[in-house]
């Protein structure tokens, strides 16, 4: 299958809003909130980024992730597949972009917060380089679960000696 990865833009916004209200894990944000992603103008503190995943014309995952400039980390603050396109490698090209924007954006790590029963999103976390940070008890709800925080380092491209 053949799908590529895109910056979120205003189009994109009802069927992300869709996706993210299909998954447990995706924010709880209003529809505002993606909004503002896409309106943003340059930034002076927060830094958003937003990213989709398309297979043909469908929108079939977004990723949202966010930078403080004053910290070292970025947090991805969502990412979601639709069930019928998971194990495709859609999921892991959303997050090397999204490590990919961090790292360009200026930040040294990125963390984010997964079910402790994830287990396909942890080997996923894990195939990228991120180790467990710490636990956050009953963060989850609708089941209450823990939260495994993980964290990935953002190393700089290394260009390769032809």
């Amino acid at each position: 299958m053949s799908f590529f990865i895109r910056a979120l833009a205003a189009e994109d916004l009802d069927r992300v809003w869709v996706l993210a209200g299909e998954s447990l894990e995706a924010p709880r944000w209003t529809r505002q909130d993606y909004e503002r992603i896409v309106q943003e103008a340059e930034p002076v503190l927060l830094v958003r980024c937003g990213l989709v995943a398309l297979c043909g014309s469908d929108l079939v995952g977004f990723v949202v992730a966010s930078w403080l400039r004053e910290e070292t980390v970025a947090e991805v603050e969502g990412l979601f597949v639709e069930r019928t396109y998971r194990r495709q490698g859609i999921g892991g090209a959303l997050i090397g972009a999204c490590m990919a924007w961090a790292r360009t954006a200026g930040a040294s790590t990125l963390r984010l917060e997964v079910r402790a029963s994830n287990v396909a999103a942890l080997a996923l976390y894990q195939r990228y380089g991120f180790s467990a940070a710490g636990i956050r008890p009953a963060y989850y709800s609708s089941p209450l679960e823990d939260a495994l925080v993980l964290q990935a380092p953002l190393f700089p491209q290394i260009p390769v000696p032809l």
